[in-house]
C-alpha cells in the first residue's frame, strides 16, 4: 500500500490549486484523475476552448461588419472544421503548458489516473492498487446535465462536450441554461 499525508480525488484547477499548495508545504500528496484529462472541465471543455471559438467569431463578425469607412475586408474562407481543430490543438498545448509540464516539477505530488473508490476511512483503491492519506480532499467538480425536457431524447442534443468537437458548423442551435458555458456557446 502506497502512503500519502493527502490525497486529492480529481484533477481540474480546484485540485490542481490544492496540489500546489500542499506541495508548497512539503505535503506528499496524490492526485487522482479520472474522466477529463488534467485541467478538468475549464480548460478542456469550458472556458479556454469557448474563448478560442468566441475570439475566432469576433474575428469574422468583425470583418464583415465593421462601420470604418475607407476601408473594406473580404473573408476569404471560413473553414469550420479548422478552426475547430486549432482550437483543440491550443487547449491540448495549454493543458501541456499550465498542467503537466507544471506538475512534473511539484516534487512532493504524484499524478494517478484512474478512478478512486473508497475502501476505508482512510483507503482508497485506484486501478487495483490501495493507497492511504490522513486527508482527502475531494475536487471532481462538475458533468453537464441533460434537462427533464419531454422529447429530448428523439431530436437528439449536444452537452458542452460534443458541441466542442463538432465537425460541421450547424446551421442552428438552440441552448438551454443561462450559466456561464450556455452564454458563451449563444453568443
Amino acid at each position: 500500500m502506497k502512503n500519502f499525508d493527502l490525497i486529492i480525488i480529481g484533477g481540474g484547477a480546484g485540485a490542481f490549486a490544492a496540489a500546489i499548495a500542499a506541495n508548497e508545504r512539503k505535503v506528499k500528496t496524490a492526485i487522482i484523475n479520472a474522466g477529463l484529462p488534467l485541467g478538468g472541465t475549464c480548460v478542456n471543455v469550458g472556458c479556454l476552448p469557448s474563448k478560442i471559438l468566441l475570439h475566432a467569431g469576433e474575428i469574422l463578425h468583425t470583418a464583415k461588419n465593421h462601420r470604418v469607412g475607407g476601408i473594406e475586408l473580404a473573408v476569404k474562407e471560413f473553414d469550420f472544421n479548422k478552426v475547430i481543430h486549432d482550437e483543440m490543438e491550443m487547449v491540448a498545448m495549454s493543458r501541456k503548458d499550465k498542467y503537466e509540464k507544471v506538475l512534473a516539477h511539484l516534487e512532493h505530488i504524484t499524478l494517478i489516473e484512474g478512478y478512486a473508490k473508497f475502501i476505508g476511512e482512510k483507503e482508497v483503491e485506484v486501478n487495483g492498487e490501495k493507497l492511504s492519506a490522513e486527508k482527502f480532499i475531494i475536487a471532481t467538480g462538475s458533468t453537464a446535465i441533460v434537462p427533464q425536457i419531454e422529447g429530448i431524447n428523439e431530436v437528439g442534443y449536444l452537452t458542452h462536450i460534443e458541441a466542442l468537437q463538432l465537425e460541421k458548423q450547424p446551421k442552428e442551435m438552440v441552448i438551454v441554461g443561462g450559466g456561464p458555458v450556455g452564454l458563451e456557446f449563444a453568443q
